[in-house]
């Protein structure tokens, strides 16, 4: 995060669109709170702590030092999303690799996938995906590039397009389009023409394993996980490496709980990884630790059905339940006013007894009011889903701090595991947290939740209307709601079954007449979606950008600043997620191909300089990008229209070469192929350099150097 110096503009927060707006609902809102919103992988505002001749951890601080302090909001990292299309992150891997308990059949697997593609089934949290990336990391070598395909490629057509990739995870298979003996071999060919590898991971779905099996005559390899035992030992050895220190951290299990009886037979690594967590977490404190076996997730879904039961004629207590379980995590005070939304909207829907016939004064017309001010105490509804009200915590994520006491179940995933039976028992209720949830206040953190709990009913539900509650959202006039629909498609998009429904309406909207679409396409390319699948994304992003030209008359205008504004975020989105590479490379080439709006892409550049460490990096070493940075930093600062944006970004790299040696080699080399044909943008940001700037920021010399031959006629370009 660049400090912010006397330019007056930090480089990381952004800069609110223009009053004034038609559309007030995105212009109050910054850049970095729509990020947030759509669950970006970065964040781009935050607290700073301003410390001019101050004292800060016993280290002298001098000049215009800034220092930036993260969240705390309780261990919400930026989050890391699996690649589902395109390259997968050295990042992605080293996490599958770290822990790994190698399976007894992972060496017949191998074998297997010398041969041609493997077939790797199995149920949800078995490690189906992480033992994927294990197997291609074992076979095609420790450094060799792997890529995701998304479940809707058509094998029949597909082709290797990265020379240099040597492994492909195949994320399931269309069902609509089953593979052929010849398909088969098509791919087989192609992978050995390549040297390449191919796993496709396969859900434990008999019908599709008797399919394979009788059509192609292979046999997929059940993904069978190893003994809990094995796992925990495992993982944990490379969560903790020091053996006393584990043993330390078990010692809090003596008395209370038997290690053994906590691994039971039918835990999937997922469970065993949440029971390392919850050791860890409690560093050896008992009292920490408390009932862990109450504690653990697995055993909620038994559950539930006897929970729903029980709270059936309190229609406070299912409203609150519905509220946490969709909100868990978040501050009391939210899930409170949620759930008291849910029960008024709810006109009686939620109560198990129907109003009596009876003449008044019989006692059989008496029923709950939904208006009682003084239904339930929020202790008596907390003990009646068996919630928590965790400690008092401040975050300070945001434009000021504030303080939370946040809802968390008892158990953990109580939460899905009763949304995901009301929505499948309950076929009414569907349509009344939809319309509950559609009107959810502007606030990002219910934006994100809603956005989950959307997703994942659309795979609960599946079907040919399996959308239609977040086709709604998508439409809709309100920002919020275009939020949540872009959070929910991602969540949506993780089922093989969903995914090319919602590619398909995804591109059909990118062309809608609407702004409303649009923009929620442009906020799903920066979303979950968009992450996983960055090549498309950025196609999707150019054809609203190419459509926001075609309609820059007329009516068109306020919708597609609506659009601009989406696309804005989704790029930053894409950026900061780590596609920084192929972000660039498509806005050089939108700009060379000259179908975009120029001043339209100039301004994308110019907002992702506000994350300048890939640039800075590029440009120290001046690999073959930096030609192509420098000229992009040019064309944007002679743009009257985007110099107002470029220009403080810059000024902040400079005075980030105070004290960080690669921006000082970054900005003195960008500053000296700046000022070799200096025009009028390259003269008013020297000029400005000279009238803010300190010495001991980078850059001086060659802006002092490049003004001073200007003004002894060596230079007359910016004349």
């Amino acid at each position: 995060m660049p400090p912010v110096g006397t330019t007056g503009h930090a480089p990381g927060v952004p800069s609110l669109p223009p009053q004034g707006s038609p559309h007030g609902d995105e212009a109050e809102r910054e850049l970095s709170e729509l990020i947030d919103a759509i669950g970006g992988a970065a964040r781009v505002g935050g607290p700073f702590v301003y410390a001019p001749n101050g004292n800060v951890n016993a280290g002298s601080v001098h000049g215009g030092q800034r220092i930036h302090n993260g969240s705390v909001n309780g261990g919400h990292a930026p989050r890391q999303g699996r690649v589902r299309e395109g390259p997968i992150p050295e990042a992605e891997v080293r996490a599958a690799e770290f822990g790994f308990a190698r399976p007894d059949w992972f060496d017949e697997a191998l074998r297997m996938l010398e041969r041609g593609p493997l077939f790797l089934a199995g149920r949800a949290g078995t490690g189906r995906r992480t033992t994927a990336l294990n197997l291609l990391r074992a076979s095609c070598g420790k450094e060799a590039p792997l890529r995701a395909l998304d479940s809707v490629v058509e094998l029949d057509r597909w082709q290797p397009t990265d020379a240099l990739a040597r492994g492909y995870l195949m994320d399931g298979l269309f069902p609509s389009r089953p593979l052929r003996p010849g398909v088969l071999g098509h791919v087989r060919e192609l992978l050995e023409g390549v040297r390449a590898r191919m796993v496709i991971v396969l859900p434990d779905d008999v019908d599709l394993l008797r399919r394979l099996e009788q059509d192609l005559h292979v046999t997929p390899m059940m993904c069978v996980p190893p003994p809990p035992a094995m796992v925990f030992g495992s993982y944990f050895e490379a969560v903790v490496e020091d053996r006393w220190e584990r043993e330390r951290l078990l010692s809090a299990l003596e008395g209370r709980h038997d290690l053994g009886d906590l691994l039971a037979p039918e835990l999937v690594p997922a469970d065993v990884v949440e029971l390392v967590t919850a050791i860890v977490a409690a560093d050896g404190d008992p009292e920490a630790l408390g009932d862990l076996e109450a504690r653990l997730g697995y055993r909620a879904e038994q559950e539930v059905p006897d929970l729903v039961a029980r709270l059936r004629g309190d229609p406070d207590a299912l409203a609150f339940l519905l509220a946490a379980c969709v909100f868990e995590g978040l501050d009391h005070r939210l899930v409170r006013e949620e759930a008291d939304r849910l029960l008024t909207l709810s006109q009686g829907r939620l109560a198990a007894m129907l109003p009596g016939t009876g003449v008044e004064g019989d006692g059989k017309t008496e029923r709950p009011n939904p208006e009682f001010a003084f239904r339930h105490s929020l202790t008596e509804l907390l003990h009646a889903v068996r919630a928590v009200r965790q400690e008092r915590r401040i975050h300070t994520a945001g434009v000021y701090a504030h303080s939370v006491e946040a809802i968390a179940f008892v158990r953990h995933r109580q939460a899905e595991a009763v949304l995901r039976y009301v929505w499948r028992e309950y076929g009414r209720l569907s349509e009344l947290l939809v319309e509950w949830l559609r009107q959810v206040d502007r606030t990002d953190e219910l934006a994100a939740a809603a956005g989950r709990f959307m997703g994942n009913a659309a795979k609960w539900g599946g079907g040919r209307r399996a959308l239609r509650h977040i086709e709604a959202l998508a439409g809709s006039e309100r920002v919020n709601s275009r939020l949540i629909a872009a959070n929910a498609l991602g969540i949506a998009a993780q089922d093989p079954v969903l995914v090319a429904e919602v590619r398909y309406r995804l591109d059909g909207w990118s062309r809608a007449a609407g702004s409303q679409r649009r923009t929620t396409v442009a906020y799903a390319c920066g979303s979950e979606f968009g992450i996983s699948r960055p090549d498309l994304a950025l196609r999707l992003l150019r054809t609203l950008l190419l459509s926001v030209r075609d309609r820059s008359t007329g009516e068109g205008v306020d919708g597609d600043d609506q659009v601009l504004a989406a696309v804005r975020v989704a790029i930053m989105s894409l950026f900061q997620a780590g596609h920084e590479a192929q972000v660039f490379g498509r806005l050089v080439a939108w700009l060379e191909e000259g179908r975009c709006d120029t001043d339209q892409v100039l301004a994308l550049f110019a907002h992702v300089l506000r994350s300048p460490q890939w640039f800075l990096r590029r440009l120290a070493a001046w690999d073959p990008d930096a030609t192509a940075i420098v000229d992009m930093t040019r064309r944007s600062l002679n743009s009257d229209e985007v110099f107002e944006t470029t220009c403080p970004e810059l000024l902040g790299w400079a005075e980030r070469g105070q004290w960080d040696d690669l921006a000082r080699r970054a900005v003195e080399k960008l500053f000296a192929a700046l000022a070799g044909a200096m025009r009028r943008g390259e003269f008013r940001l020297f000029v400005e350099l000279q009238e803010r700037g300190t010495d001991g920021w980078a850059g001086q010399y060659a802006a002092r150097t490049a003004l001073d031959r200007w003004r002894s006629g060596e230079r007359w370009e910016a004349a």
